[in-house]
């Protein structure tokens, strides 16, 4: 009964999953001046990350530490900053009432599947 198993497994082909793109990566980028209502758009990007298009017109990727669980399931988020408004890689997000740290901010091409106007969540 073993082999028979065994062997119908590796005869079976493998199930293709679609693989979401890696997040962009790149040298650290700092936002001057941010605040949360010149939050223009953003996209969660699953539990690693957010797509964030700042009040420059700009989109930035914020990468989250793996301790940001409910950052997935979120309609929303709120931007810690620096003084003045410094958005970068020591800022943090507050999810749920989770506050979650950042390990990068990048800049960013739109996120991918972005159609202007339209806010999505991963």
């Amino acid at each position: 009964m073993r082999i028979l198993f065994a062997a119908l497994l590796i005869a079976t082909p493998a199930l293709a999953v679609p693989q979401a793109p890696e997040p962009p990566t790149g040298p650290e980028a700092v936002v001057l001046g941010f605040r949360q209502d010149g939050l223009t758009d953003y996209r969660i990007d699953g539990k690693r990350g957010v797509y964030l298009r700042a009040q420059d017109g700009n989109w930035y990727y914020l990468h989250v530490r793996p301790e940001c669980p409910r950052l997935a399931a979120a309609d929303g988020f709120g931007v810690e900053t620096g003084p003045a408004g410094r958005l970068d890689k020591f800022s943090t997000i507050t999810v749920q009432g989770q506050r979650c740290w950042l390990t990068s901010v990048v800049r960013s091409p739109e996120p991918p599947g972005y159609h202007s106007g339209k806010r999505k969540h991963g």
